[in-house]
This record gives structure tokens, C-alpha cells and sequence, in this order.
């Protein structure tokens, strides 16, 4: 071989080498830029996981504060309803209590003027038995009178315990009133 021949070989040689480290530096740059890719990608992953796994985990604590706002609210209902039960019980106690009284009160009243009316029939005949016997001996007269008296004294014993009974019975619908009203201020 000549020498221009190996000069020629040489050159190309070198041409060809480096046309090799041209691709070599392109291909190193492309490897680089890929890693640097391939590392952004990771990077960028992994945030996004961590922002994924930062959404589960503040859902389940929503979750969990859910659950347990739903059972304290669910325990609450259950309480409220048992006292509104137990509200329910006592106003039906205590309306047959107010009952009873008002019918002990009618009945008191009833007896009151049973005896009103039996005392009145009383003193009518007393009156009736005076006028036929005024022309008798005023002994006879001051007996009557005595008993008149006496029956006047009944009447008005039997007012006064009435009214007394009156007075009770307003008193105890007054006590069953305010409990009533505290029961349901209770509510």
C-alpha cells in the first residue's frame, strides 16, 4: 500500500473516529437527558404518591371523624328518646293523678251539696216546727232555738271543711300543675 493510500486510511480513520465520538457524546447526552428524565418521572411519582397516600390517610381521618360523630349522634338519639319515653310515662302518671283529684274534688263537691241541700231541708223543718210550736212554752222555744243554733253550727263546720277541702284540692292541682311544667321544662 502507499503512503497516500495509508494517509487517506488514517485520515478516514480519524474522520470516522471522530464521527464516533460526536455519536458517543450524543448518545452520553441522550443517556443523560434519559436518566435525568427518568429521575424527574421518579421524583415526580414519588410526590404524587406521598400526595395520594397524604389524601387517603386525611379521608380516612374525615372517615373516622364521620363514624364517630355518627355514633355520638346515633347515642344521643337513643338517650333523648328514653327520656322522651320516660316524659311520656310521667305525663301519664300524672294525668291520672290530676284525675283522680278531680274526681275525689267533684265528689267532695256532690257531698258538699248532698249536706248543704240535707241541712237546708233540716232547718226548713226546723223553721216549720218553731212556727207551729211559737205559741208553745218558750222553753219548748229556746230548745228549738238550741237546735237551730246547733244546725247552724253544722252547716258552717261543714262550709269551713270544705272550703278547707277545696283549698287542698286547689293546692294539690297546683302541685300537680308546677311538676307537670317542670317535667316539661325538662324536655
Amino acid at each position: 500500500m502507499d503512503k497516500q493510500q495509508l494517509v487517506t486510511q488514517v485520515q478516514a480513520l480519524r474522520e470516522s473516529q471522530h464521527q464516533m465520538r460526536q455519536i458517543v457524546g450524543e448518545y452520553e447526552k441522550t443517556i443523560s437527558q434519559l436518566i435525568a428524565d427518568k429521575e424527574h418521572d421518579k421524583q415526580m411519582m414519588t410526590e404524587s404518591a406521598s400526595q395520594i397516600t397524604k389524601e387517603r390517610d386525611q379521608a380516612l381521618e374525615d372517615l373516622q371523624s364521620v363514624e364517630t360523630a355518627f355514633a355520638d349522634l346515633h347515642r344521643r338519639y337513643e338517650k333523648a328518646k328514653t327520656a322522651v319515653e320516660g316524659f311520656k310515662k310521667n305525663e301519664d302518671t300524672l294525668k291520672g293523678c290530676v284525675n283522680d283529684l278531680q274526681t275525689k274534688l267533684k265528689r267532695q263537691v256532690e257531698k258538699y251539696e248532698l249536706l248543704r241541700t240535707r241541712a237546708e231541708e233540716r232547718l226548713e223543718s226546723a223553721n216549720v216546727q218553731i212556727e207551729n210550736m211559737s205559741k208553745s212554752n218558750e222553753a219548748e222555744v229556746a230548745a228549738l232555738r238550741a237546735q237551730l243554733k246547733k244546725s247552724e253550727m253544722v252547716i258552717n263546720g261543714l262550709e269551713n271543711s270544705l272550703e278547707q277541702k277545696v283549698k287542698e284540692n286547689a293546692e294539690l292541682t297546683n302541685i300537680c300543675d308546677e311538676l307537670i311544667a317542670q317535667v316539661g321544662h325538662k324536655t
